[in-house]
């Protein structure tokens, strides 16, 4: 497994009453997010995320990828906190 750090903290929403924030730097903890802690349904977004970050994980895949990805999948599940630069690579 080849974890990677994200180049800058994408800041997502979660917990039961929608108030805890997490700053996601890294892509392991990006992948346990989307598969243990969504708090919505699966969407397209959310599964290319996960493959992102899989790919990542594998070594096959640079970050950006993953950063990228997972700031997609958060805007669908609307739980992005602020606006995050995804890189145009």
């Amino acid at each position: 497994m080849k974890d990677q750090r994200f180049d800058e903290p994408v800041r997502v929403v979660l917990g039961r009453s929608g108030n805890t924030i997490f700053n996601v730097e890294r892509v392991a903890q990006a992948a346990d997010i989307l598969i243990n802690r969504w708090p919505v349904a699966t969407g397209q977004k959310h599964m290319a995320a996960r493959k992102a970050c899989l790919a990542v994980l594998e070594g096959s895949r640079e970050a950006w990828v993953a950063r990228a990805a997972f700031i997609n999948a958060a805007i669908e599940a609307d739980i992005l906190v602020e606006p995050s630069k995804v890189p145009s690579r």
